[in-house]
């Protein structure tokens, strides 16, 4: 009955575009945020301007889109433009935060943490939690990707704290869904599947289909990592579906991969090469903020999938590109899995001091930054190509590590299934066979 004030108004648009965030109604929580930014010219506000421009960049953000990035950053820019005109650092601060979001999806890594560490100085100064939350969820992730799992430990399980404080919800179940990556990578497997479990159970709850898929593709590798790749098959399926659904290229094109992946191993390459083909040609095209993170991964399951089918000339070409790639951005884990694929085509060429190497390279980045999947599986080429150079007692030592490494995950799997089918795994056995042959010999 009496005319509501345009900046109150303003405000309801900025807490129903927090909440359609969290649902994953992303096209409505951009109008929400368009709204708010008209109300606030409107009204000549221009501190409250800022906040419409730095929610209308995170909402874009969040998409997960490459189509968003021009808007993403238009509104990022201009929101810190002016936090600096009007002086405001908890603005400055978001803003700072969001720039740092964009350096990471464009793998301007140095950059983005110099930008994310000062707004995260200006947050813990000002006691703005909810942008202390949003800077550590990001640089959460980019530290993950570059082999630091005990920090993105850390910076979620802050997240996480301050989140249930604040009662964001969405903030908690992301920082949570990232702590599954951390865990899983440090061979935590049982902390890390109680973890999904409640994480799914949670953004299920708080109807976010993105955490709900993107926690059930972490599950799905966590299956791949005992060689229950049937079960992976299924929740990487359904992780698909939910990515098609939502229209979330992030969701749907790391089930993609890991569903090329399952049909990989479970004796498909025929049919797993289309896939990874088909989702490059999607990636390259649409998919994803986060393009040159899709193209490491993609090089690596490519590569694999060639060594698979014996064409081992194509699978060096992938090896070499990823890991040119992988060395730009620090990204350890792929490092060390390239160094093992180049490795193990050397091993095949008959090149067996050339895969020495390179499995040697790869076994101590998997060691360094605590990997045991890499671990072993590295530990075991190099023990096959030491062998093949001639130092027996060398490989020896090395197929020890693997069998030793192979013997504290079976202890932490999380399920007896897990256990069976990680014993079942050919290339499990194929390591209690060498350390045999070795023995004997």
């Amino acid at each position: 009955p009496t005319a509501v004030p345009r900046k109150r108004l303003a405000e309801v648009h900025q807490r129903r575009g927090q909440i359609l965030i969290g649902v994953a109604r992303l096209d409505e929580a951009i109008a929400a945020a368009e709204q708010m930014l008209e109300l606030a010219r409107a009204d000549g506000d221009r501190r409250l301007e800022g906040e419409a421009l730095a929610d209308l960049s995170y909402a874009h953000f969040m998409t997960l889109s490459q189509d968003h990035i021009p808007a993403f950053k238009r509104a990022a820019e201009e929101a810190g433009e002016i936090a600096r005109a009007v002086g405001d650092d908890r603005l400055l601060a978001r803003t700072l935060s969001l720039i740092g979001s964009i350096d990471v999806t464009e793998a301007r890594l140095e950059d983005a943490d110099r930008n994310l560490e000062e707004a995260l100085r200006l947050a813990r100064a000002g006691g703005f939690r909810d942008t202390i939350i949003a800077t550590q969820v990001i640089a959460g992730i980019s530290t993950n990707w570059r082999g630091k799992f005990a920090d993105a430990t850390a910076k979620a399980r802050e997240v996480e704290s301050l989140a249930r404080d604040t009662h964001d919800g969405f903030n908690e179940i992301f920082a949570m869904s990232n702590r599954c990556f951390s865990h899983i990578a440090l061979g935590e497997y049982q902390e890390a599947l109680e973890l999904m479990v409640e994480t799914r159970g949670k953004a299920a709850e708080r109807q976010s289909p993105f955490i709900v898929a993107r926690v059930g593709n972490t599950q799905g590798w966590l299956y791949e990592e005992f060689g229950d790749f049937r079960r992976a098959l299924e929740l990487d399926r359904e992780c698909v579906d939910i990515g098609k659904r939502i229209k979330n290229g992030n969701v749907e094109i790391s089930s993609l991969i890991n569903v090329g992946f399952d049909e990989l191993n479970l004796g498909a390459p025929e049919r797993a090469l289309p896939l990874f083909e088909e989702t490059i040609a999607r990636a390259d095209k649409s998919f994803g903020l986060h393009r040159w993170r899709w193209s490491i991964h993609l090089a690596f399951t490519l590569a694999v999938n060639l060594l698979a089918l014996g064409r081992d000339t194509e699978a060096l070409a992938q090896a070499e590109r990823g890991l040119k790639e992988a060395q730009a951005t620090n990204s350890r884990k792929y490092v060390g899995w390239f160094r093992m694929v180049r490795g193990e085509i050397a091993l095949r060429a008959g090149q067996a001091a050339v895969a020495v190497a390179d499995l040697e390279q790869a076994l101590a980045v998997a060691r360094e930054i605590g990997y045991p999947t890499l671990t072993w599986q590295a530990a075991h080429l190099l023990a096959q190509a030491q062998a093949a150079s001639g130092h027996g007692e060398a490989a020896f030592a090395s197929v020890t590590l693997a069998r030793d490494t192979i013997d504290r995950i079976a202890a932490a799997a999380p399920e007896p299934e897990l256990r069976t089918t990680f014993a079942a795994w050919h290339r499990v056995a194929a390591v209690h066979e060498t350390l045999e042959q070795l023995r004997r010999g």
